[in-house]
């Protein structure tokens, strides 16, 4: 993140949540001078509405049995956009800290959708809390849902980390069903198991006996200084603990996408995996083997001495990062 001398606090963060409406193609275009909104955009230095771009912002209200999920949504739109995207954030991020990428995907004239997983962000939810990724899948459906009732253009995801897990677990579920949504898929250093995760597991298992959380560590995930900075000391949406909830979840993911076998009807899904060669996150090798026997057909391309936050690397590598990307 540059530097910015807005603020963002969390007067201004509810006061945001209770004014945006409901997330559809009705949705009324942003007004640049909308102030809450505003401030927002302008904290994450995101894109400002202009006359050849706009934008609609507004919330999904998702229910799943007696649970109401409230996912937040932000939707940039060029002139004469040749497709869309959809963008998944990873744990613990939000999608205020894509704004390099979002301005990538805008000057190829795409249509950028964006939205907070329950938890994350502006949406509801306890921070970083999930007993399922499938809750994770659900909210994702809803977006895309909306998405193809905006756009009649050919649509693609990209996911960062955890996000990319969430594109894979929604692929698992839906890629054999002839209205599939997305034409090709890129997947950003996605999470399997962690760096360690064997010894992390066993902890895992013994912390959950005594406490609901653990106290988050703050790891070295981008080689860009400054955006480690601001997330973890000026980032008002950084929780400072992890479930321990969201880590069985995990532990569910890793099992269900190593039972998964591809068959001959995903075939038509092109997926781009992009990992760095630092990755100080995850096992990625391991990762690496385990996406390749699973996925036939996997592109896969690797950013010699990147780290695992490939969207908010230094802008050497951010450069590669972005050229790898299938669009």
């Amino acid at each position: 993140m540059g530097q910015s001398r807005a603020t963002f606090d969390q007067s201004k963060i509810t006061a945001l949540r209770e004014n945006l409406p409901p997330f559809s193609a009705e949705t009324a275009l942003v007004d640049p001078a909308d102030t809450a909104l505003g401030q927002y955009l302008d904290f994450y230095q995101l894109p400002i509405p202009r006359g050849d771009l706009h934008l609609r912002a507004g919330v999904i209200n998702l229910h799943q049995a007696e649970q109401h999920q409230a996912i937040v949504s932000l939707c940039w739109m060029p002139k004469n956009p040749l497709g869309s995207v959809i963008v998944v954030h990873g744990y613990m991020d939000h999608m205020g800290l894509f704004n390099h990428l979002i301005e990538h995907l805008l000057e190829r004239r795409l249509n950028v959708i964006c939205f907070d997983l329950p938890g994350h962000g502006l949406s509801t939810g306890q921070p970083g809390f999930i007993l399922d990724y499938a809750d994770y899948v659900r909210a994702l459906t809803g977006v895309i849902d909306i998405s193809q009732t905006m756009f009649d253009l050919p649509l693609q995801a990209i996911g960062q980390s955890m996000g990319g897990a969430i594109l894979l677990k929604h692929l698992i579920n839906f890629g054999r069903k002839e209205n599939y949504p997305f034409v090709r898929l890129n997947l950003l250093a996605p999470l399997l198991r962690p760096r360690g995760w064997g010894v992390n597991r066993l902890l895992f298992r013994l912390v959950r006996l005594f406490s609901g959380s653990s106290k988050r560590v703050f790891r070295p995930s981008s080689f860009d200084v400054e955006f480690l900075d601001f997330v973890k000391n000026r980032d008002p949406f950084q929780p400072r603990r992890v479930p321990m909830a969201w880590v069985a979840a995990l532990d569910q993911w890793i099992k269900e996408f190593c039972r998964f076998r591809a068959d001959d009807q995903f075939t038509d899904t092109q997926i781009n995996l992009i990992q760095g060669s630092g990755d100080k996150t995850l096992a990625w090798q391991d990762n690496l083997t385990q996406f390749k026997h699973q996925l036939p057909g996997l592109q896969v391309q690797i950013i010699a001495e990147a780290n695992h936050h490939l969207v908010n690397e230094i802008e050497p590598l951010r450069r590669e990062i972005f050229a790898a990307l299938k669009l």
